[in-house]
């Protein structure tokens, strides 16, 4: 296995990947974690930032096209994206002082 073909891609989708990678280890440490102490909290700012980022990178990568410019990921894409905007609804309620109902 090889590297050579991420770094031989488009810079958005080394972008892409890298925030992927960089969210899975993130989210495994939050996971790990305590739970409500301030480096949870950041850590989990960072975390949603790089979902977003992830996400919203993916409707731009057009390398596999079977419905016009779009694929299956992109389906999952859009799902990501209702995630993060949940997450991120979460941490202003949270962040707010008013649990979500």
């Amino acid at each position: 296995m090889s590297l050579a073909p991420l770094f031989h891609a488009s810079l958005l989708i080394q972008l892409h990947a890298l925030a992927a990678i960089a969210s899975i280890l993130l989210g495994a440490v939050q996971l790990w974690r305590t739970k409500g102490d301030r480096l949870h909290q950041a850590l989990g700012r960072v975390w949603v930032g790089l979902m977003a980022l992830v996400a919203l990178s993916s409707f731009f990568i057009w390398t596999i096209r079977l419905w016009g410019p779009f694929s299956p990921i992109h389906l999952l894409s859009v799902f990501a994206a209702l995630v993060v905007a949940a997450a991120a609804a979460g941490l202003y309620a949270a962040r707010s002082a008013r649990p979500a109902s």
